[in-house]
């Protein structure tokens, strides 16, 4: 037995309350690329995602005239994963924590919930007690803890040859005679050396 057919953002269920379609046509589409991005990919599951955000976001608008969909759209899928981050993790997450959507989406793909519990992302049913364990776990091995840190420039050594040969470029820089004399010196040797070599 088939399921019934989801409607588009284009069916006259959205139609019907939508004064620019084009825009929430691109709102459903963008809605749609965040969540394949979390690795959704039913096509039944990413549509009643998707048009549970879209609705959530025209209820939106309907209450900020002007406000841009697209905006909304992605702002609500945003807001309801990140919510459903801080119920899955619970304790183990700050709920305050700028990072939790970061976090969250790498303990997700890290622990494979798309394709092991894919039923309860999003859900408002509490999630199952495995899925509980690995989400905390993944998401602890996703984020240690930054330890910031001072670091002040220091001169650098390269050692005694090289101390030496730069010592030594300073004087040949204050002394432009002995920097000549030293190059005539060095082309004479130079000469002499091929000479000695080709007779």
């Amino acid at each position: 037995m088939n399921p019934a057919p989801v409607p588009a953002a284009n069916t006259p269920e959205f139609a019907s309350t939508d004064p620019s379609g084009s825009a929430w046509d691109e709102a459903f589409l963008r809605v749609e690329s965040y969540f394949r991005a979390h690795q959704i990919e039913s096509r039944i599951l990413l549509n009643r995602l998707v048009m549970e955000v879209i609705r959530a976001a025209r209820a939106t608008a309907a209450a900020t005239p002007g406000a841009d969909p697209v905006a909304l759209a992605m702002r609500e899928a945003e807001r309801r994963t990140n919510a459903w981050f801080a119920r899955v993790l619970g304790d183990a997450a700050d709920p305050d924590d700028e990072r939790l959507g970061t976090r969250g989406r790498i303990a997700l793909v890290l622990c494979d919930v798309p394709a092991r519990w894919p039923q309860h992302f999003l859900a408002d049913a509490p999630p199952p007690p495995e899925l509980v364990e690995a989400m905390r776990a993944a998401y602890i091995e996703a984020g240690p803890e930054i330890e910031i840190t001072s670091m002040f420039p220091r001169p650098m050594d390269f050692g005694p040859i090289a101390n030496v040969a730069d010592e030594a470029w300073k004087t040949f820089a204050r002394w432009p005679l002995l920097r000549a004399g030293l190059g005539w010196l060095l082309f004479l040797g130079l000469l002499a050396a091929a000479w000695f070599f080709t007779h």
